[in-house]
C-alpha cells in the first residue's frame, strides 16, 4: 500500500483507542490523513493515545469518554462527533474485554452473571450500539462508491476451531459479533456501506497480563504457530487499513482470520 492519504477529510471513530489494537489503528489511519474521534471508558489512556499520534502528524482528534454498552452514552458520543465532523468514513468497534476483574479467564458455566453480562454487554451490545446509531448518518453520506465502512475486531476464540473453554463467554461474544459482521453486510450494502471483520489470533495486547503470561499459556495448550510469532498490534492495524483502503472497497461480509496460521493447525490435528 503506498503512502496515498486516501483518509484525508475523512473521519475514523475507533472504540477501545486507549491501547492496544485501537492506539495502534489510530496511528495508522491518522498517518493516512484522518480526522479521529477516539473512545474509550479509560480517559487517560485516549489522552496518551492523542499525544503518541501528535507527535508525529496532524490530526483533527476528538476524545470521547463512554461506555459503549450504554445506549444514552452512544447516542451523546454520536452528538459530539457531529458537532465536530461531517462524517464517519469509518467506525472500528475495537472495544472488548476479556473478563472481570480478576476473572480473566474462566469455564462459561462456572462464570458469574455479572461476568456473563459485562462481557456480553461490551463486545456484543457495545458494538450493536454503535453500529445502530452511527450507520443512520454514514448510510446518507455522499462519498462513493462507498459511503462508508465498518470494521469489527473479532476473535479466534469466536471460530469453530478456536473456541477455548477457558475464555468461555468471550468466546461467544465474539462468535455474536462475527455473526452481527455478516448480517450486517447484507443488511447495510444496499447503502454502499461494507461491513468486515479483523480476527486476530494470539496477540500482544494489553487484555492479557504479560507477555511472559502469553508464553506460558501457548506451551501449556500445546498451541501450534505455524509463523513461529506471536502477533503484534501492528499486524491488526495493517489489516485494518487496508479494509480501510479503496483496494478493499468490494469485500463486504468477511471475518478475515489474522492469527499467523493458528487455527490452520488446530483444524489438522
Amino acid at each position: 500500500m503506498n503512502n496515498e492519504k486516501f483518509l484525508e477529510n475523512r473521519t475514523v471513530l475507533i472504540t477501545g483507542a486507549g491501547s492496544g489494537f485501537g492506539r495502534e489503528m489510530a496511528k495508522g489511519f491518522a498517518q493516512k490523513g484522518a480526522d479521529l474521534v477516539l473512545n474509550d471508558i479509560n480517559l487517560k489512556g485516549i489522552e496518551e493515545t492523542r499525544e503518541i499520534i501528535l507527535k508525529s502528524v496532524k490530526s483533527d482528534i476528538l476524545l470521547v469518554k463512554a461506555d459503549i454498552s450504554k445506549v444514552d452514552e452512544v447516542k451523546e458520543m454520536s452528538k459530539q462527533t457531529f458537532s465536530r465532523f461531517d462524517n464517519v468514513f469509518i467506525l472500528v468497534n475495537n472495544a472488548g474485554v476479556r473478563g472481570v476483574g480478576k476473572r480473566a479467564s474462566s469455564f462459561s458455566l462456572s462464570a458469574k452473571e455479572t461476568e456473563y453480562d459485562r462481557i456480553m454487554d461490551v463486545n456484543l451490545k457495545g458494538a450493536w450500539n454503535m453500529t445502530k446509531i452511527f450507520h443512520k448518518k454514514m448510510k446518507n453520506q455522499s462519498y462513493r462508491p462507498i459511503a462508508g465502512k465498518i470494521i469489527n475486531i473479532t476473535s479466534c476464540a469466536g471460530t469453530e476451531c478456536g473456541a477455548n473453554p477457558l475464555i468461555g463467554i468471550y468466546s461467544v461474544s465474539k462468535a455474536g459479533l462475527i455473526m452481527f459482521t455478516k448480517l450486517w453486510a447484507l443488511e447495510l450494502g444496499a447503502n454502499n456501506i461494507t461491513v468486515n471483520a479483523i480476527c486476530p489470533g494470539i496477540f500482544f495486547t494489553p487484555i492479557y497480563e504479560s507477555r511472559e503470561f502469553i508464553k506460558e499459556w501457548i506451551k501449556l495448550r500445546k498451541v501450534s504457530l505455524p509463523i513461529d510469532r506471536v502477533g503484534e498490534t501492528t499486524d491488526v492495524a495493517g489489516v485494518a487499513l487496508f479494509l480501510a483502503s479503496p483496494a478493499a472497497d468490494y469485500i463486504t461480509g468477511h471475518n478475515l482470520i489474522l492469527d499467523g496460521g493458528m487455527t490452520c493447525s488446530i483444524n489438522k490435528l
